[in-house]
């Protein structure tokens, strides 16, 4: 592994990070359409329901990439490099 894999997984990382921030968004968005449901602005629910499943629907990249990028060799690997950096 060279430093090009270990660096595209940092980015990778903070790629699933963004991804489920925006997933817990929607859940934000789900939680305050049930609100505009419940006090009957059934307009406004209808439009934040939207986003909510616009925003969900992010936490299935996430859930790829971190399986992709928690494998056990690529993580053996890893911990190899930063091993032999600390040595030196």
């Amino acid at each position: 592994m060279n430093l090009f894999k270990l660096y595209s997984r940092d980015i990778l990382g903070l790629g699933v990070v963004g991804f489920f921030i925006l997933s817990i968004l929607g859940v934000i968005f789900g939680t305050i359409a049930f609100f505009n449901y419940a006090s009957g602005n059934t307009a406004l629910a209808a439009s934040n329901v939207h986003l909510a499943l616009s925003h969900i629907i992010f936490v299935i990249p996430a859930l790829i990439i971190g399986h992709y990028i928690n494998r056990p060799a690529w993580v053996a690997e890893v911990d190899k490099i930063k091993f032999a950096r600390e040595i030196q």
